[in-house]
């Protein structure tokens, strides 16, 4: 199936499907379900799970599509919020909203009076990736030789209080970023300091920012 046609009526289907019950009793009911069944129950206990060749192409349609909606949600909440971010006067850069990294363009926001990246993903308590790729970005704001205001959007306080009091050290948030170590030691120092002492003192000009706090008309709905 292909087309916009074939996504909306995918999305219907697996719409229905979730909204049978929550997937994680339908699972648990499935596996239930079928112990102790033989070939000659599946058809039987799939069909009546709400199982098809159908679910599953409109699953593997839904998932080519959804896999890009972080990056509307980047690029929206950027672009949304400008006209409440902007001072008079200020003037924008080229962004940086899509996924991936441009040399030419190293934050995703640019203007003649700041600098800004945006972490907007909702951390829910096993955030080890958001925590290091948050950090990175703190990094490179507090790097950043010009003038400008840096700023770090994220969305809840779990980012902000993670950065500024967690024990964690600058080796740990950057081990996958080896070109930020390589950055943090030439700037900073010890890779040994915590999150929180860089946050504190190095990076303490950075100003981190609650998005949905700053601007929670963009999230109202």
């Amino acid at each position: 199936m292909q087309g916009g046609d074939d996504f909306s009526s995918a999305l219907k289907s697996l719409g229905a499907f979730l909204d049978r019950a929550p997937l994680t009793d339908s699972i648990a009911t499935l596996e239930e379900a079928l112990e102790d069944a033989t070939r000659a129950d599946v058809d039987a206990l799939l069909k009546d799970a709400g199982i098809s060749p159908q679910l599953l192409g409109a699953a593997m349609i839904v998932r080519d599509r959804i896999g890009r909606v972080s990056d509307v949600i980047h690029a929206t909440a950027i672009v949304l919020s400008l006209s409440e971010l902007l001072q008079p006067g200020e003037v924008l850069a080229r962004p940086s909203l899509g996924a991936g990294n441009d040399p030419s363009r190293p934050f995703d926001l640019e203007t003649d009076r700041r600098v800004a990246e945006f972490k907007l993903a909702r951390w829910k308590g096993k955030d080890a990736m958001r925590k290091r790729q948050t950090f990175k970005d703190l990094v490179h704001l507090a790097a950043e030789e010009s003038e400008r205001v840096a700023q770090l959007f994220v969305i809840g306080e779990r980012p902000i209080r993670f950065l500024k009091t967690t024990k964690s050290s600058a080796g740990w948030g950057l081990d996958r970023f080896q070109p930020t170590q390589r950055l943090f030691e030439e700037r900073f120092g010890t890779l040994d300091m915590t999150i929180a002492d860089f946050t504190n003192g190095p990076g303490a000009h950075v100003e981190v920012i609650d998005l949905e706090d700053r601007l929670p008309q963009l999230f109202a709905s």
